[in-house]
């Protein structure tokens, strides 16, 4: 949230964020007490120091305590040490988790407005940001500990010395300013490195284009102007950071002042003895390290509080409910759209009271020119979307009282372009798929699916990594893999995107065949531009700027519908 230009300073998104991450909090809390007892004990050997400095070096007594001590110490610090390392790695584990579930969970029409690629950087760095900042919450608690005991012990030697020590108060509370501001410019660093982010991960996808279009001078340009944004985030945080360092620093000047003219005075008054000295200046360098720790845990309090803004659209948006009041195991029945409008995010109107029948049993095709609403129909019937207006019905039932996890796989989609997922051919083909494929079952899918003669060219066959996103394999190579999964899962309900547009003639005849076997007695929506892959539909409807414009089969609508024949001639010229 802004105001004025600026983010507004919001604690709730980053309570929510950590309330819902399962943090380790008796952790936090076991490693605190056991680091405050080392503390206590640690805190007595500046005495132990200073007599031995002030010659009780023959002492049996005092060395003794002081070996002691010091080798507890270290072994108790050793295993304190791994632990935190785990309650950080665990801690930002479950933050990369929660993150993670609210953005898988979150609708579509929220995702629309987010970079994909950008939701890189929300995952891994904010969390990492947010999970540094807990550790430096206890931290700053065994701080204030240690603060205490150490004023306690100079207490113990001289009071007077103890009330000096609180001079250190103003130069905390003045080193902290810089920090407040910490918010606005970590926020602005998150959103420069998303944008960033956002750039390589496109254009390192499109090297080969870029390449091919000479555009390289150009794209240097684009990135020195993206890579400026986040530099300057970055320096006007080094900026405030050091605004802070003189004050912090200039601690450690103040206590030296105090225990030095102080401390001298009372040493050459006989009012303090050199054992006593020795251990006060050893106390005055552990003192100057803990008022630090309080700026640093301001500092870094800031930044997780703008990198919990960065992901607080994640925990703000409501996730979709897959319970609903029915389940989807009725009897079959009609899929409807009733006076159904539909806009994006962006307020764009695609859909304009739509109204059609898609029969149960049949296969109806979806035809017409490019931006006519053809696949926002397909994603409405799949419910990655909801209607802005009018309503979808299964039958007499409103699709919105019916389980949409129940819904959604009962329904199977091949888009136009088939992205796969990073793995093997074996992986992307049993995909969302619960059950065990076996052999058979997987080797059947494939020969429909015309994919047996790209394994047998592979060099590890059903195992073959596919690459990014598929890289390894060509647009048709993809299409058909994506075939062969949805014959597997055998959904009750199909709907094809162009199914078959980046296939080759013969390809695409075979996988027509397929398909012919796949779709016999099932409801079936197929969108296409090629007349031949739609023209024996049992209905066709025809859409034009949103809106529909006749619908019937191909024969009657020729004969009837002027724009279909006109819109089936252009296509025939």
């Amino acid at each position: 949230m802004k105001k004025n230009g600026k983010v507004k300073h919001d604690w709730k998104a980053l309570w929510q964020l950590l309330k819902e991450s399962r943090i380790p909090w008796i952790w936090y809390i076991i490693n605190l007490a056991v680091s405050m007892a080392v503390m206590t004990v640690y805190a007595k050997l500046p005495m132990v120091q200073g007599q031995i400095m002030a010659g009780e070096i023959q002492d049996a007594g005092t060395i003794t305590t002081y070996v002691l001590v010091t080798i507890a110490s270290s072994l108790i610090m050793m295993p304190m040490s791994l632990l935190s390392a785990w309650i950080d790695a665990t801690t930002t584990r479950n933050i990369n988790q929660n993150i993670w579930t609210r953005v898988v969970h979150m609708p579509m029409s929220h995702l629309d407005t987010v970079p994909p690629t950008s939701l890189v950087s929300r995952v891994t760095a904010d969390s990492s940001t947010m999970s540094y900042s807990i550790s430096y919450v206890f931290s700053l608690l065994q701080t204030i500990y240690g603060m205490g005991v150490i004023l306690a012990m100079i207490a113990g030697m001289n009071r007077n010395m103890a009330l000096l020590m609180l001079l250190l108060i103003p130069f905390i509370i003045l080193a902290s300013i810089p920090s407040h501001y910490m918010h606005n410019v970590e926020h602005e660093a998150h959103t420069a490195l998303s944008k960033y982010t956002n750039f390589l991960a496109e254009r390192l996808s499109a090297l080969k284009q870029i390449k091919a279009s000479g555009a390289e001078e150009k794209e240097d340009a684009v990135n020195d102007a993206a890579a400026k944004a986040y530099f300057k985030a970055n320096a006007k945080m080094a900026g405030l950071d050091f605004l802070a360092q003189p004050l912090v620093y200039s601690m450690e000047a103040v206590i030296q002042a105090i225990v030095l003219i102080y401390g001298g005075y009372l040493l050459s008054n006989g009012i303090m003895d050199t054992a006593s000295m020795v251990a006060l200046y050893t106390y005055a360098g552990q003192l100057t390290y803990q008022p630090m720790q309080f700026v640093f845990f301001w500092q870094s309090a800031k930044k997780a509080q703008g990198a919990a803004h960065a992901v607080s659209e994640f925990i703000q948006c409501e996730p979709e409910q897959m319970e609903r009041r029915k389940s989807f195991a009725i009897p079959d029945a009609d899929l409807k759209l009733e006076d159904v409008s539909f806009a994006y995010e962006n307020g764009e109107e695609v859909l304009h009271h739509v109204s059609m029948t898609i029969p149960t049993g049949k296969v109806t095709a979806i035809v017409g020119p490019s931006g006519s609403g053809k696949t926002t129909v397909l994603k409405l019937l799949e419910r990655l979307y909801q209607p802005t207006g009018g309503r979808l019905l299964f039958g007499e039932t409103p699709a919105e009282d019916i389980h949409l996890n129940e819904w959604r796989e009962s329904f199977g989609m091949v888009p136009q372009s088939s992205p796969l997922l990073f793995g093997t051919v074996r992986d992307n083909i049993t995909y969302g798929i619960d059950e065990g494929v076996g052999e058979g079952k997987l080797s059947q899918a494939m020969g429909a699916a015309n994919v047996t003669e790209i394994v047998s060219r592979l060099p590890e066959g059903l195992e073959t990594d596919v690459g990014d996103v598929g890289s390894k394999l060509s647009g048709g190579e993809k299409q058909r893999i994506a075939i062969a999964r949805m014959m597997i899962r055998d959904p009750s309900y199909l709907l094809l995107d162009e199914a078959t547009s980046s296939l080759d003639a013969e390809n695409e005849y075979q996988i027509t065949q397929a398909l012919s076997k796949l779709m016999a007695g099932r409801t079936t929506v197929i969108v296409a531009h090629n007349l031949r892959t739609v023209e024996h539909a049992d209905s066709i409807i025809f859409m034009e700027n949103g809106r529909v414009q006749a619908c019937g089969p191909h024969k009657q609508l020729y004969e009837q519908s002027a724009t279909y024949r006109r819109y089936v001639d252009l296509q025939r010229a």
